[in-house]
């Protein structure tokens, strides 16, 4: 086993890929697992920290023999030694916890690298010093150590050698400077070989012969260089020695840094030549150097069967200069010219970093509100929230060996609760008290707030915590308790790859905690300072007042894809009093767009190649929750630059199907599930629907349909190229009809107007469309679907298409377009068994659109089939009593023969229509019909329309508006001027003509 970062392990990752390829089982253990590396270099990695005993014990377990390489450190060239402290108690705890697993599990060898422990203050010009042996370090020849990080090495020599009499060869390697391909080199922990090779390279690559290479001091600082691959031939023979103590691993050549950078140019064929110009750094606030390392291979050359250095610095340099200069040209080939010169010109100058990672505290702020409520409640809630919490990060404060992390609470007391405010017999309040027995780092903030306005008092305490300095904040109730261990590293982590995934910087963004009991919600975020930085302290606009924190948060960062979900889990102690709050959907339109507005500013400032990405949500209706359809429909893919949600309304909060729902997809950050309280209805959900929504755009979806997988896609197609439409018409297929009923639905019209985008696909105001696949733009307009219409559906889609249009278009002379490529399929109702009530319903609704848009109607002076029927049941009514006092049946029959003839001649025009007069138009029906099935398909699709215009006349006459019959909608909307009026009247005339033909032969065949 070898432990070690392998991108920044230069002797670890070069030995453990040379086992590897002599045939042993290697496992490679670090808190990084990159390489750089691109092919295998072991067989097995595991990912921990070090510091941490039980990751050791687990690390090392079935290995023979452990190679430990890891250390905190710096670069070679430039070691700060700010936090020597820091790195001295890292790299002995790592050293110690590999030591002690390894003994327990019975390893036979382990080799711990060491470093030269040599270091001269100040040599002059001429200055001489003796290399020095391996024991000299401990009999007083040596000079002082360089920092506690070469003091460590020394230290840790003396802890292993005493485990070579625990039947475990223990082999200490000291290294001078090791250098070669694939060592780092642009990260800030170069050695001085590549960062020269470096420098030089990005002159040579931007023709700028005349800058000059900077080295830091006077360039007179000495070094003994060792190729890599000697380093690895010196490694091997080690284990193989068997060999119990110290050895130097080194070269006996010594040279200075000045003459190093002179090699350094000539490796990479520079025209500078030995004319190399240096630019000393001496600032007073540059890391000190190490002026000197020297190395005596007596023993080496004993131990190690002769072994002594091949590769001469000059090759070394030159190896490695080709190979760094593949790795540069891979960064600046296909540049523009003026980012190229701008990239190569950074790299002429040394990073200064520190050498640990965690040398900086990350800092969490804890934003809590509570209130007593004249209740002991909320002390215990209290108790269980801060030993939660104290549970959760007791690991990421407390240990070390990685990155730091301190928190802090800020309680925010309200002013007027005089029970959390009073004393406990000290300095401290009751709050205080309890919180400190877990938690000792606590800020009080008293609050004027009510203790509803939960997002006031976040606001407020929030602000102060910003003022302080902290770096993240994560907002809290303490009704709430903490689940999951880690989840600071783990909110700084992702903050971390999101930055890398979206292009932004650090800290844009936000993340929510997973609410057991609203897992799809974001109820708790956590944000970085970045996001007060760029709202002037502010988190969210004022008219949040209870805990809509979360959801602004989440809606305004989806824009960049800077909004996700932690698995880390919180859950409440009082759920039904912790519940998400209404505080209405106003701040999804202005402050929303303000707030996004003010992002975008920022970003676009910063981060000029990142774009904001369109936001569209799918709104989902779904009163039967049929899983076979909704899982394809959440398993929608949109492209990169789009980001979206998925609402689902369920109007059946009974519905065996609705716990299979939530359990499978509740808890992804994509998706909204709510339950209406009863039956509403598909435009109640709707709306309700639009209301979770805080999109730019809206696609409604029917429950049932099958969109094409692509529809996500040509949706943000079609809205990209037509920003200023309101909205936008799906298509809306059927399967092959092939039943004599779904054939006559073709027929009879019913359907024409579902697939309206695919025959009008030039049009730019289209009438209306259905709400199968219906996408509007989502905008503070007020129009909502108009509950007067029936559950079931019928006009609703007109009515909201028609107002959305009429608001919208005349400023932007755009209505809603066709999107014929956005296209579902919609299954036939009741897989297509015989039924009129739908298209019975659906007229009983739209015949409401009369009387709510006179404009778009018009005078039919022949009655319909469904006012026909009407004059029957009059006469019929009249008849029965006539019949009573006379014994007359006339009225009667003429009753009966008015049905008789309104629907023999329907079907018989039907049958002209469809077979002669337009038997063109229905060659564009998917059917697979034909014959005598499809002269059935013709009578029924007659019934069919029967149906339709009887519930629209029912419809009238239940809504009071008898004034409206012989009033017809035009469902072109005008769009094909009086076209379809004219042929409209036209049939009632010739239909009515037939009814009166058919009555008359009726009354002079039959007498009574």
């Amino acid at each position: 086993m070898k432990t070690g970062r392998s991108d920044d392990d230069l002797e670890g990752s070069h030995v453990a890929k040379a086992l590897f390829d002599l045939g042993a089982y290697v496992r490679v253990a670090d808190i990084d697992p990159s390489s750089r590396f691109t092919e295998l270099i072991c067989n097995d990695t595991v990912v921990g920290n070090l510091c941490d005993t039980h990751f050791c014990e687990r690390a090392v377990k079935g290995i023979d023999t452990v190679l430990h390489f890891a250390a905190v450190a710096g670069d070679n060239e430039a070691m700060d030694g700010g936090n020597d402290l820091t790195v001295y108690q890292t790299n002995a705890t790592m050293t110690s916890n590999v030591l002690i697993a390894s003994i327990r599990a019975n390893v036979r060898v382990v080799l711990v690298a060491s470093t030269a422990p040599l270091s001269l203050d100040h040599p002059g010009e001429n200055a001489h010093f003796d290399a020095l042996e391996g024991e000299d370090v401990w009999t007083g020849k040596s000079h002082e150590p360089q920092t506690h990080h070469t003091l460590e090495k020394l230290i840790a020599e003396l802890l292993t050698q005493p485990s070579a009499s625990m039947n475990m060869t223990v082999q200490i390697a000291r290294f001078s400077n090791v250098f070669g391909p694939r060592d780092a080199w642009n990260n800030g922990r170069e050695k001085a070989p590549v960062s020269l090779l470096r420098k030089a390279l990005a002159m040579r690559l931007a023709e700028n012969d005349s800058e000059k290479l900077q080295i830091w001091e006077e360039g007179r600082q000495h070094q003994c260089l060792l190729f890599i691959s000697d380093c690895v031939d010196a490694l091997l023979a080690l284990l193989a020695s068997g060999y119990n103590g110290v050895v130097n691993i080194g070269c006996d050549r010594i040279m200075t840094v000045g003459d190093l950078a002179d090699i350094a140019v000539r490796s990479v064929g520079s025209q500078l030549g030995s004319d190399v110009v240096f630019q000393p750094e001496t600032e007073e606030n540059l890391p000190v150097n190490v002026r000197t390392r020297s190395s005596d291979n007596h023993l080496a050359q004993t131990v190690l069967c002769g072994w002594t250095p091949k590769v001469p610095v000059e090759e070394g340099m030159a190896l490695t200069g080709k190979w760094l200069q593949s790795e540069m040209k891979k960064i600046v080939d296909g540049m523009e010219e003026d980012e190229r010169y701008s990239t190569l010109q950074s790299m002429h100058f040394n990073k200064i970093i520190p050498r640990a990672d965690g040398d900086r505290d990350i800092t969490f702020a804890v934003l809590l509100p509570i209130t007593s409520r004249g209740s002991n409640r909320s002390l215990s809630d209290l108790k269980t929230f801060a030993d939660s919490l104290a549970r959760t990060t007791w690991r990421d404060t407390c240990q070390f060996g990685d990155k730091r992390f301190v928190v802090k609470i800020y309680l925010a007391i309200n002013r007027s609760d005089t029970f959390l405010s009073e004393k406990d017999g000290g300095d401290l309040n009751i709050a205080e008290t309890v919180v400190s027995q877990n938690i000792r780092n606590i800020a009080i903030q008293t609050c004027i707030h009510s203790s509803d306005h939960v997002c006031t008092i976040w606001q407020q305490i929030a602000k102060q915590a910003w003022v302080d300095g902290f770096e993240y904040f994560a907002f809290m109730t303490n009704d709430v308790v903490l689940k999951d261990e880690g989840w600071l590293r783990n909110a700084h982590e992702e903050f971390a790859r999101m930055a890398d995934r979206t292009g932004t910087p650090h800290g844009f963004g936000c993340m929510a905690f997973t609410d057991t009991g609203y897992p799809g919600i974001p109820t708790f975020p956590i944000i970085h300072r970045t996001h007060l930085s760029i709202f002037g302290g502010n988190v969210t606009p004022e008219t949040l007042i209870n805990r809509g924190v979360g959801p602004f948060l989440h809606q305004l960062y989806r824009h960049w894809n800077c909004s996700i979900k932690l698995t880390a889990r919180i859950s409440g102690t009082s759920q039904p009093a912790r519940g998400p709050q209404e505080d209405g959907n106003e701040w999804t339109f202005g402050p929303l767009d303000r707030a996004v507005v003010a992002a975008e500013e920022w970003i676009s400032w910063r981060c000029p190649e990142v774009s904001r990405k369109l936001t569209l949500d799918v709104v989902i209706p779904s009163f039967r929750v049929q899983l076979q359809f909704l899982e394809p429909m959440l398993n929608l893919k949109a492209s990169p630059t789009c980001d979206t949600m998925f609402i689902i309304i369920i109007d059946d909060p009974h519905s065996p199907a609705r716990a299979e729902l939530e359990t499978r997809f509740a808890s992804r950050s994509d998706i909204r599930i709510h339950v209406n309280d009863k039956n509403l209805g598909a435009s109640a959900s709707r709306n309700r629907g639009m209301k979770e929504s805080a999109a730019e755009w809206i696609i409604f979806l029917d429950d049932d349909v099958t969109p094409q997988p692509d529809v996500l896609v040509e949706t943000e197609k079609v809205i990209r190229a037509n920003p200023d439409a309101v909205g936008f018409v799906g298509n809306a297929k059927f399967p092959p009809a092939d039943l004599v009923f779904t054939t006559a639905a073709h027929l009879s019209g019913v359907t024409f107007f579902w697939d309206i985008a695919e025959k009008m696909p030039e049009e730019t105001d289209m009438p209306w469309g259905v709400t199968a696949n219906l996408i509007a733009r989502r905008n503070d307009d007020g129009v909502e679907f108009d509950l007067q219409f029936p559950k079931t559906g019928g006009g609703e889609d007109i009515d909201f298409c028609r107002k959305k249009r009429d608001l919208w278009f005349p400023e932007k002379k755009k209505g809603f377009l066709p999107a014929p490529k956005v296209i579902v399929t919609h299954p036939w109702w009741n897989g297509g068994k015989r039924s009129y009530r739908r298209f019975y319903m659906w007229s009983k609704g739209d015949g409401g659109l009369i009387k709510l848009y006179p404009e778009l109607c018009y005078i039919d002076h022949a009655p319909c089939s469904g006012e026909l029927l009407l004059i029957s049941c009059v006469l019929a009514c009249i008849g029965v009593p006539f019949f009573l006092s006379t014994g007359n049946v006339f009225p009667l029959m003429l009753a009966l023969h008015l049905v008789i003839a309104t629907v023999v001649s329907h079907v018989l025009y039907d049958m002209y229509r469809h077979l002669y007069r337009d038997a063109d138009r229905t060659k564009t029906i998917n059917s697979t019909l034909s014959g005598p099935k499809w002269l059935l398909a013709i009578a029924d699709s007659s019934l069919i329309r029967i149906f339709n215009e009887c519930g629209r006349v029912v419809g009238l006459l239940e809504r009071g508006e008898i004034n409206c019959l012989g009033w017809r909608f035009d469902w072109f909307t005008g769009r094909l001027a009086n076209g379809p009026r004219d042929e409209d009247r036209m049939n009632s005339r010739q239909k009515f003509a037939l009814v009166i033909v058919i009555l008359a032969i009726l009354l002079r065949t039959i007498s009574y």
